[in-house]
């Protein structure tokens, strides 16, 4: 008798997704492998894109996933539909669908497509159907409000998990998975907060860890507190946007009408500061609409630049951009952002000072939802024995401050970026396939 496949664990994220696979006690997580543009990696970008040129009426839709997604959307030249971050949707009632060439789609068909794919992947890699999945998701998912909301999201993850073929899944919360993967190195016990930074939340666990606890079929005694907020990476990046990017396509100038002195709508900012909204700008209606703004802008240029970006999709490249700016001022004090195409280009450089005044409020936030974090458990800073952070958001010095000035930097510990989330999920899936 054949023995039961094995349960992977599933880090659907915001932005990065991954697949890994523990089997044996004491053996590492084996992970997915893909390529993107020639080189190894172990991330599937969470995006979906569409050539509408390939869609046929009757016909499955035909569409590209993860780094292939990436390729295609390259080699289509921004032409065709890039469709991303559909974690940040999952609470939302009356999505309604999106059409896709001769397809309307739901989010939870998106949700669907792009699971079956990744699963396509990992069983290719792995050698086996991938049947049972141990999937992490936030303490707080975004845009949630109240308890409903989070039920919503997780039957939606559910639902699309079994429409791509999983007939066994369990959920575990993103943080104490990767307190499960932080557990995994230590020789001595431990009392860890673990801060868990993805592109759309920041999570927090509280968890006693280590030799003395990994071998317990319940851990949940060992939980003294979980906590989320719906601030993340997304956010600063959306902060760079708004001050570095979106006054050069014409944010904070003016339009004329009916002898009045009117501001361009922030609206196209907004969305233009959420990259995997600025697909749904493309159509005759905002065209025409922003055709109209240009005839009477004081800057008409800008609009220009602003349709150009919109016109050719270049919201994953001028995000690229931005992220690179990030990544640099983590490291020195003053950053080049260039983002260039065609005849349009913009360069200015960035102060991290002033960096860190903008997105001043979100990283509050993460420090009041760590506060609290800290009181559900009952717990003074001094009692944590070290805290773990994972995720990029870690390396941001004025949020890394926030956790050096509670705990002290003696105690902070990062890393395992992209993997630490589905490592723990893995571990937790050869637990549960244990019994």
């Amino acid at each position: 008798m054949s023995s039961p496949d094995p349960i992977v664990g599933i880090d659907f994220g915001t932005s990065n997704s991954a697949i890994a696979v523990a089997r044996g006690d004491g053996d590492s997580p084996r992970f997915a492998q893909f390529s993107l543009l020639g080189r190894p990696t172990q991330s599937f970008r969470s995006l979906l894109f569409f050539d509408l040129e390939d869609q046929q009426i009757g016909s499955p839709v035909s569409y590209a996933a993860g780094p292939q997604g990436i390729e295609a959307y390259l080699e289509a030249c921004g032409e065709g539909r890039l469709i991303q971050s559909f974690k940040t949707h999952l609470t939302f009632q009356g999505l309604g669908r999106t059409r896709v060439g001769t397809h309307a789609l739901d989010l939870d068909a998106l949700l669907a497509l792009f699971l079956r794919r990744l699963l396509a992947h990992g069983e290719s890699e792995f050698g086996h159907p991938i049947t049972r999945a141990v999937f992490g998701r936030p303490v707080c998912f975004a845009g949630a409000r109240e308890e409903a909301d989070h039920a919503r999201a997780e039957q939606r993850l559910r639902t699309a998990a079994a429409a791509a073929g999983i007939q066994e899944a369990h959920i575990e919360l993103e943080p104490i998975a990767a307190a499960y993967h932080y557990e995994s190195r230590l020789a001595r016990d431990e009392l860890a907060m673990i801060a868990d930074f993805g592109a759309g939340t920041t999570d927090f666990c509280i968890m006693r860890i280590g030799p003395g606890h990994r071998a317990k079929a319940d851990r949940s005694r060992d939980i003294l507190a979980t906590h989320g907020v719906g601030v993340a990476g997304d956010d600063l990046d959306a902060a760079l946007i708004q001050h570095v990017v979106a006054p050069a396509l014409g944010k904070g100038t003016h339009y004329r009408e009916f002898g009045r002195k009117l501001a361009i709508p922030p609206s196209y900012y907004n969305k233009l500061s959420r990259w995997h909204q600025l697909s749904f700008l493309r159509g005759p209606k905002t065209r025409a609409a922003l055709e109209r703004l240009r005839q009477h802008a004081d800057a008409p240029e800008a609009i220009d630049a602003l349709m150009q970006v919109i016109e050719d999709n270049q919201g994953f490249h001028l995000h690229e951009s931005i992220e690179a700016t990030k990544i640099a001022l983590s490291a020195q004090s003053q950053a080049s952002f260039h983002f260039r195409h065609e005849d349009l280009e913009i360069l200015r450089e960035v102060r991290r000072e002033a960096f860190e005044g903008w997105v001043a409020d979100e990283v509050a936030s993460i420090a009041r939802c760590l506060d609290a974090t800290l009181e559900r458990a009952g717990l003074d800073p001094g009692d944590i024995d070290r805290v773990f952070m994972t995720g990029g958001t870690a390396f941001v010095p004025c949020v890394r401050r926030q956790f050096a000035d509670r705990f002290g930097e003696h105690k902070l510990s990062r890393g395992d970026e992209l993997s630490s989330i589905a490592s723990g999920l893995a571990a937790r899936g050869r637990r549960l396939a244990s019994g």
